[in-house]
């Protein structure tokens, strides 16, 4: 058995000291002694403690009373100093602890580099009712599911990963430490008034392991005299800035982490003075507005948009979104429909572009609302570009008019390398761009699936650039060549005109897209006007993809995980069945592509487009680096053997001409039609 000792710091707490005694007593798993450190309180504690400790004379329990007081940490110092055990748990003396916290807690120690073992933590009012089952929803703010496992880990990555953004163990009395001499640290800590277990623990496991525990066996009290509900707020932002800054002085952080740290730091600033927010100019919120094309469900953009204004507003700036007028729906009504299509909106969704407030920036989102913004008033105007959207039109007055909205001197963030070098070069306009990424907590490769010889396709007749028609002359020759191959097609609600053997899926749900990606052993998504996410979220899975050998591919797709063939129905079905039929390939193009996406996690797109958005209010916006293409393997040509053989693809053009019969009824309804025309024009 290991020998545990347990600190009870103790201050006013008449009240509860008892029950938390007692449930110290009935651990499941024996304590070696309990040390009791009374500061100076002015209630009746003592005298409840001495009367405890008699009724419990045959166990080890020593009082010691502070005549002066002392404060938290010199309290937590002392205990230490008169403990005989190996271990220690300093329980606070208002919180409780459930019967078998200690004899699982204890367990992290069996991995002899662990230092500190803690649990997950439940929160009680001042009667003891439960107001919060754990506390992952204050420690997983980003929603990583890291705490809904137990694990073990080396101590230098959980400060790195976890702590460097802000403190993760919530409540001291949800650990038990090995003891080790951290006298320093403790006495360090006494400099804080709010974060010094923070301080302490970010020192303490720069040497050693930390355990977890994800069951709520610690119940932490809640009430009117916490500390954590009545300190100052500029202090607490202050204490979190320079903890921070420590652990980046140990370990140089990511762009990723410093993007979190900030966000950490713009929760608290609406609660802090208006004198601290004025010294803090580099956190000062910004309004934000912008302007969105009418909503489409599935629509991948659309969803795009959401997810990066919902990243400004957790950054802590201030976000609208505006939807020209469609004259039926209201704000929440549209704000409902946003939601339903696309997922959780933090933004405020508007009705009409009708300016609610004073922005510091508006977005355009299309050209089509570029136009919007070329006429509204704000300081610095801004273009997220997510294809090249004048190969949208015919040439005309659309094309033309849909890429002069290139020129209108705003700031322009786009999606992948290649849009931000063609507006950057073409148009010679400031310009940043994001990486594609994928969430990898949803899109991630599936071990209980079963592979199949089968191919999905994103079917989406209704979009042109999505290049339908080829798509599915390519997928009819590689049917015919290959009839045990099973196709799935998914993305869009129109069925299409379907000529041979096909699954048409329609809109799935993303989850279903992961089931679907890993039970094919080939992805086929087309898009001529930029790369789409979707062979991202493919490769995440470890799925090989085929795509267009043209311009938008060439500078963001990787080599080894996709094959990128010429424009024909040929040239894609002779991509396509190189894959299906070498296992070697397809195992190579696998792996790769797990590789290439295991570090472009959505929150890292997330990133990069909100540190764009801040440098627009910076004099210097470039993308800074030339930007090369990624792809650099030869084009697959296709084999000019491949045609389909029953001749339905032959254009229409060409078919047999109409009979005299046919002909008379065609007559006769464009007649028809001409005559309904002129009575209502008239």
């Amino acid at each position: 058995m290991k020998k545990i000792s347990v600190i009870i710091p103790n201050y006013n707490y008449a009240n509860y000291i008892n029950e938390r005694l007692e449930s110290i007593i009935n651990q499941t798993y024996p304590v070696h002694e309990i040390i009791i450190l009374d500061d100076n309180s002015t209630d009746n504690s003592v005298e409840i403690i001495e009367q405890f400790i008699e009724k419990h004379k045959n166990i080890n329990i020593k009082l010691i009373a502070n005549k002066k007081n002392q404060g938290v940490f010199a309290q937590w110092l002392k205990g230490i100093e008169n403990i005989t055990g190996d271990y220690f748990w300093i329980a606070e003396a208002d919180d409780l602890s459930k019967p078998n916290f200690l004899e699982t807690v204890i367990k992290g120690f069996d991995d002899k580099k662990t230092i500190l073992s803690y649990c997950e933590t439940e929160r009680i009012n001042e009667k003891g009712k439960v107001i919060e089952k754990n506390s992952k929803g204050w420690v997983d703010i980003f929603q990583t599911g890291i705490y809904d496992k137990d694990f073990i880990m080396d101590g230098n990555t959980f400060i790195r990963n976890q702590l460097s953004i802000l403190n993760v163990i919530l409540n001291v009395s949800s650990v038990v430490w090995k003891k080790g001499d951290y006298k320093k640290f403790f006495n360090a800590a006494k400099e804080f008034k709010v974060a010094g277990d923070w301080y302490i623990y970010s020192n303490v496991l720069k040497d050693g392991n930390v355990a977890y525990f994800c069951e709520s066996l610690n119940r932490q009290r809640k009430h009117s005299m916490s500390i954590s509900t009545i300190v100052n707020r500029d202090i607490e932002f202050d204490e979190i800035t320079k903890i921070q800054n420590m652990i980046n002085g140990w370990y140089k952080p990511s762009r990723e982490i410093v993007y979190k740290q900030n966000i950490r730091k713009n929760f608290l600033f609406n609660e802090i003075s208006n004198s601290k927010q004025k010294e803090l100019k580099g956190f000062k919120r910004k309004n934000i507005a912008v302007i969105f094309p009418y909503p489409v469900k599935g629509s991948g953009g659309h969803r795009t948009v959401v997810q990066n204004v919902n990243s400004l507003i957790n950054y802590g700036h201030c976000v609208d979104i505006y939807v020209g007028e469609d004259y039926v729906s209201t704000d929440c009504e549209m704000k409902k429909m946003v939601e339903a299509f696309y997922g959780k909106c933090l933004a405020d969704v508007y009705v009409g572009i009708r300016m609610r407030k004073d922005y510091d920036l508006i977005f355009a989102t299309a050209w089509t609302t570029a136009e919007s913004v070329k006429y509204l008033k704000a300081p610095k105007k801004a273009y997220f570009i997510q294809d090249y959207e004048p190969w949208f039109e015919p040439m005309g007055n659309s094309y033309i008019t849909a890429e002069n909205s290139y020129k209108y001197g705003f700031y322009f963030i786009t999606i992948g390398k290649w849009l931000c070098q063609k507006i950057s070069k073409e148009f010679n306009q400031p310009a940043k761009y994001f990486d594609f990424c994928a969430d990898l907590n949803t899109y991630r490769k599936l071990d209980n699936i079963k592979k199949e010889n089968a191919i999905c396709f994103v079917y989406q007749p209704e979009k042109w650039r999505r290049c339908t028609d080829l798509g599915m002359q390519a997928l009819k020759i590689v049917k015919e060549q290959m009839p045990d191959v099973k196709i799935y097609l998914y993305g869009s609600k129109v069925e299409g005109n379907i000529n041979f053997e096909a699954e048409n899926l329609h809109i799935i749900p993303i989850e279903k897209c992961n089931e679907i990606y890993n039970r094919c052993k080939v992805g086929l998504c087309l898009s001529s006007s930029n790369p789409s996410r979707i062979p991202f979220e493919m490769m995440a899975t470890g799925l090989p993809v085929v795509e267009l050998y043209r311009e938008n591919n060439l500078y963001d797709m990787p080599n080894e995980s996709v094959l990128l063939a010429e424009s024909t129905p040929e040239g894609l079905a002779t991509a396509i069945m190189k894959i299906l039929k070498d296992n070697k390939l397809q195992e190579k193009m696998s792996k790769a592509g797990i590789q290439y996406m295991k570090d472009k996690d959505l929150s890292q797109g997330f990133v990069q487009f909100t540190e764009a958005v801040m440098d627009m209010f910076e004099d210097n916006y470039d993308v800074g680096d030339s930007i090369n293409k990624s792809y650099k393997k030869e084009i697959i040509v296709g084999d000019k053997n491949l045609k389909t053989t029953d001749g339905s693809d032959i254009p229409a053009l060409y078919v047999s001409p109409n009979g005299p019969f046919m002909r008379k009824l065609v007559k006769i309804k464009r007649k028809l039609v001409h005559i309904r025309y002129m009575i209502f024009r008239r």
